[in-house]
C-alpha cells in the first residue's frame, strides 16, 4: 500500500491573512467579534469591516487599512472601547448617520358617514 506524502502546513503568518471575516460596524461604533464588541473610530459606523484573532489580539482592518487592534477579550458580552473612538465628534453631529427625515404622503380627503350607515350595512349581510 502506497503512503503518502504528508508535508507541513505552512507557517501560521501566511496563513493569517486569509482568517478574516466581515462585520459590519454598529451606529454606536463596535463590531461584534465572539460576544465581544470591540470599538473602532466612529467615522466607520455603518460600514463593513475585515476582522481577525492573530496573536492574542483582535485586529479590525477597514480595506487595507488597520482602523483597531484590541487584546483579545474571553469574556461574553465584554465591551472594549478604542482609544479616540468619539474624536472630533461634536455633540452637533450627535449621530454617525443623518436623523432620518419623514416623508409626508398626500392624503385624500375620507369621507365622513354617521355609525348608522355602517350599522346598516351590517344588516344586509345577516
Amino acid at each position: 500500500m502506497a503512503q503518502e506524502e504528508l508535508r507541513a502546513l505552512p507557517p501560521a503568518d501566511r496563513l493569517a491573512k486569509y482568517r478574516f471575516e466581515v462585520r459590519k460596524v454598529s451606529r454606536d461604533g463596535f463590531v461584534s467579534y465572539d460576544g465581544v464588541r470591540y470599538g473602532v473610530p466612529w467615522k466607520y459606523s455603518g460600514r463593513d469591516v475585515k476582522v481577525r484573532q492573530i496573536n492574542g489580539f483582535i485586529e479590525i482592518y477597514r480595506e487595507q487599512e488597520l482602523i483597531a487592534r484590541h487584546k483579545e477579550q474571553h469574556r461574553s458580552r465584554t465591551l472594549v472601547m478604542c482609544e479616540h473612538q468619539y474624536a472630533n465628534l461634536s455633540t452637533a453631529q450627535g449621530y454617525a448617520y443623518p436623523k432620518p427625515q419623514g416623508i409626508q404622503i398626500p392624503v385624500q380627503d375620507v369621507e365622513v358617514r354617521l355609525l348608522d350607515v355602517y350599522e346598516r350595512l351590517a344588516e344586509v349581510g345577516t
